[in-house]
């Protein structure tokens, strides 16, 4: 069963998400729900005879017909503007017949009949982002089995080959501005003879972020052939086959059908962060063990069997199961992460290298907890939680001790970069020591036996670690990475960048005890096998709450690109910290200082004062000693930036949905509601903020800007594509955190309201500055002739919006903005009882915006009520009104 993005001409398909509610909506309806892929993955098409003839039915050529318009993603139809006859191919097999009492006769000759269609098929408008599934006869078709050719209807497009030679010598159209479809001998023959009706899905995002979007991070990271660019098929019961890595039918696997989708969706991503997982299973440093892990210890796979490490299936450890399924997906095979190093960087992208550890700790273990000393440690944590044996804080604190370095000399362990045995697609140690440095050294290897990378990460968000101290006030593991730097830089050589991925709260100051001012990282940040400073930005942008808060009164909405735009360097975390939660349930904030003028040092987004100026470290609130930053001389890069998709998302952009997970969390004061545009926004405004940042530049040593946007990588794109992933919850035990996750995929096609509105206008010569309005729209198609306003007032109507002509000038008007009534008693008329009110309930479409009444009653008391449909709502409305003196 597959269930289809809705279409309908000129008002909404899909979903209007411009908030809370509108993620209910959503989830109801704009979602694609459906992508099950049935047994015709692997069985093969039986041929049979079939009658010598062949019609055209359905698909048909309508002259004068209007093309029609995409926005976002529909399923449509087209019209046919070219055909040849169909050709026929004859077949002459040998059949032989029985004999008279079953005895062997003679043979006789079998002719069968197969048809084949050459046809061009007009979808809609170009240029469009590109194609993602096709359907004949309402069931979609294996694309790796046809021969087909897709035009996005640009102004450059040329025309087909085929139908070049078909018509030649005669000239043929481009179809420029067009988007089409070429099908090239489509086999018929399933179809009784004659041309299915043929249906495509399409995609044209509009909404701004897809097109600065730079690069992303791709995951999930887990999955033992997700990342393959070969088919890997599981042996189950004799003659059983099942798939691993190819759950669409339009590529041959899953991570091909993605990338394919992200160049189409994101066409200027140039940078991709490759991440793959190895899994730790302690928070106590010296008790833990990194190494890779497998989701199943019997299945048989084939073609190729899993291997990492020199680790096989039956040698790997598994990872923890829930309920009877594998927590997380085993660890990427290493030919499938060569295979997909060397696929990514043909296509032209710049591949990082993101060894990403994962902690496999599962519910109800009775491990020791370094942070309170009970038995059991909270289930997937994050792995910046691992610290010493007794975390700091508490009494008997490995921090500042020999035990402290004795722990992380543990957990790196001791493995040498010269004692990996290298072979053509994979790398193994000659004694496994399933220790940190293992991780990251196999990885810098088997990048080396992939034909390079263009940047390798030595780790990311370690802070645990890297803020303990040993005996003397040293920082171990920060020594430990500049080592790991060293030898990773040995192993690909000066053209590969190398760096760290710190956490946005780890890269800078750090107050150990009061008056001590540290700067941990600075030695690695300074080293010269460290090329640029990695931040996983997910500092807070908003502090919203409702209509009357703070930020309420500084922006029309949590949505307004102004005020995301400026709160990317301002707000919480710049001007003021919250110190505690019932501060910040309060909204009690405290602005940011040092003692010493230089607030810069407490404020995690002021990176631009912390690159500038030099670092001085305190002892007892006095500066003491300069550290070996030096100042301009590496880039930042954005390692990690990304926001969920959920209301009041950009409160805690770090924060994601996973029940299973210690972490699990949603943003304060978030209802938990999805909200694609929250993430849309809140990425627009950073990437608005960073881009104006580097059209003024300041020096730099390396003659560079201040921040490589180049190098920012969105969280997340996945490599199991929309929308097989999240709709197939069976085979990913993830899926269920889609709705409100930092998932790109899907999110990214779709159509911001205000730009849409713009569009539209524009595409009738008329300039319409970018309107206040808050939406996003899944799909809207125009399919026939109109002016701008018919095609948008079925959709105006929908999220709320009044277009309003006034002194020359078109706005659109919602809530607050529309028009107020003023009456006085003297306006009304009493009704046949003397009464000059009556309020009823109606729905909000039929209130008008707001109203406001004054009226004197017989005691000459004179009172007010202002109502707004928008705002007040339900129990809130009723009380609102009642204390008024009206009564409901």
């Amino acid at each position: 069963m597959t269930t289809l993005v809705l279409r309908a001409a000129g008002t909404m398909a899909g979903s209007l998400i411009g908030g809370p509610v509108g993620g209910m909506i959503g989830g109801a309806i704009g979602a694609v729900a459906g992508y099950a892929v049935d047994s015709t993955l692997f069985a093969a098409r039986s041929k049979s005879a079939l009658p010598k003839r062949a019609t055209l039915e359905q698909l048909t050529s309508n002259e004068g017909a209007p093309i029609p318009r995409l926005y976002g993603r529909s399923r449509m139809g087209g019209e046919l503007i070219w055909a040849t006859r169909f050709e026929e191919q004859l077949t002459l097999t040998k059949q032989k017949k029985k004999g008279a009492k079953g005895g062997a006769g003679s043979s006789q000759k079998v002719k069968t009949y197969q048809y084949f269609a050459n046809v061009a098929i007009g979808l809609c408008e170009g240029p469009v982002a590109g194609i993602r599934r096709i359907w004949a006869d309402s069931k979609e078709i294996d694309l790796t089995t046809l021969n087909y050719r897709f035009y996005p209807g640009d102004e450059a497009q040329g025309p087909d080959p085929l139908i070049a030679a078909k018509e030649y010598p005669n000239p043929v159209p481009a179809y420029r501005g067009l988007a089409y479809l070429v099908f090239e001998r489509f086999p018929i023959s399933n179809f009784g003879n004659r041309m299915p009706q043929i249906t495509v899905e399409v995609i044209r995002p509009l909404n701004g972020v897809h097109e600065k979007a730079r690069g992303v991070c791709l995951i999930p990271g887990a999955g033992e052939f997700a990342y393959d660019t070969i088919a890997i098929a599981r042996q189950g019961a004799p003659g059983v086959t099942s798939s691993e890595n190819r759950h669409v039918l339009t590529h041959a696997t899953d991570f091909l059908a993605s990338l394919d989708n992200l160049s189409a969706v994101c066409p200027n991503v140039r940078s991709i962060s490759l991440v793959i997982s190895w899994f730790g299973d302690d928070l106590r440093a010296g008790r833990a063990s990194v190494a890779p892990r497998v989701d199943n210890a019997t299945k048989t796979t084939k073609p190729e069997q899993w291997s990492c490490a020199g680790l096989t299936r039956e040698t790997a450890r598994l990872v923890s199961f829930d309920r009877g399924k594998p927590i997380y997906g085993g660890t990427p095979s290493d030919a499938s992460i060569v295979r997909a190093i060397r696929e990514m960087r043909a296509r032209g992208f710049s591949v990082i290298l993101n060894p990403f550890l994962m902690m496999d700790i599962a519910a109800g273990n009775t491990l020791e907890n370094p942070y309170n000393g009970q038995s059991g440690q909270p289930p997937l944590p994050w792995r910046g939680r691992i610290t010493g044996e007794i975390a700091p804080g508490r009494a008997g604190s490995v921090d500042g001790t020999v035990a402290a370095a004795t722990e992380i000399a543990r957990f790196f362990g001791n493995v040498r970069s010269d004692e990996f045995s290298i072979g053509p697609d994979r790398v193994a140690h000659r004694s496994p020591d399933w220790r940190y440095r293992h991780f990251i050294l196999h990885y810098a290897h088997l990048a080396k036996v992939a034909g390079g990378v263009d940047a390798f990460l030595i780790g990311s968000e370690l802070i645990g670690l890297t803020r303990l101290r040993g005996a003397a006030g040293e920082f171990p593991a920060v020594s430990a990475l500049m080592a790991l730097a060293k030898d990773v830089r040995a192993i690909l050589g000066a053209a590969t960048k190398i760096g760290y991925a710190a956490d946005w709260t780890e890269y800078g100051a750090y107050w150990p005890s009061a008056g001590e001012l540290r700067f941990p990282l600075d030695p690695l940040w300074a080293s010269p096998d460290i090329d640029f400073i990695g931040i996983d930005c997910y500092w807070p942008i908003t502090d919203w709450r409702g209509p009357d808060d703070a930020d309420a009164q500084e922006a029309r909405s949590p949505y307004d690109l102004a005020y995301l735009e400026r709160r990317t360097r301002d707000g919480e975390g710049f001007a003021w910290y919250y110190p505690d939660d019932a501060a910040r349930a309060e909204g009690r904030r405290i602005p940011i200082e040092d003692g010493l003028g230089k607030p810069w040092i407490n404020r995690p987004k002021d990176i631009r004062n912390w690159w500038l100026n030099p670092h001085i470290e305190r002892r007892g609130g006095v500066e003491t000693t300069r550290t070996s930053w030096v100042p301009q001389s590496k880039p930042f890069w954005f390692t990690e930036i990304g926001c969920p998709a959920v209301d009041c998302g950009g409160n805690a952009p770090n924060l994601f949905p996973d029940p299973r997970s210690s972490e699990n969390g949603r943003p304060p004061f978030s209802q938990g509601l999805r909200d694609d545009l929250m993430m849309i926004r809140m990425l627009e405004g950073a990437f608005a903020f960073w881009d104006n940042v580097n059209n003024n530049p300041v020096s730099s040593i390396y003659g560079g800007a201040m921040v490589d946007t180049s190098r920012t990588c969105i969280w997340a794109w996945d490599a199991r594509p929309y929308p097989a992933f999240p709709a197939m919850g069976s085979v990913w035990g993830d899926a269920s955190n889609y709705m409100t996750g930092h998932w790109l995929n899907g999110r990214f096609e779709s159509v911001a309201l205000d730009r849409f509105v713009q569009h539209v206008f524009a595409t009738a010569g008329m300039d319409l500055p970018r309107p206040a309005m808050d939406g996003l729209v899944d799909g809207f198609l125009i399919e026939g002739l109109g002016t701008p306003r018919e095609a948008l007032d079925g959709l105006c109507d929908l999220a709320g919006y009044d277009l309003v002509a006034s002194s020359g000038q078109l706005r659109f008007l919602a809530g607050h903005e529309a028009p107020v009534v003023h009456l006085t008693a003297d306006d009304l008329v009493p009704d046949s009882e003397g009464k000059i009110l009556a309020i009823r309930r109606a729905q909000d479409s039929d209130l008008p915006r707001e109203v406001k009444l004054t009226f004197s009653d017989t005691d000459n008391l004179y009172r007010s009520a202002s109502v707004s449909s928008r705002r007040l709502e339900g129990q809130t409305q009723r009380k609102a009104l009642s204390e008024t003196g009206l009564v409901l």
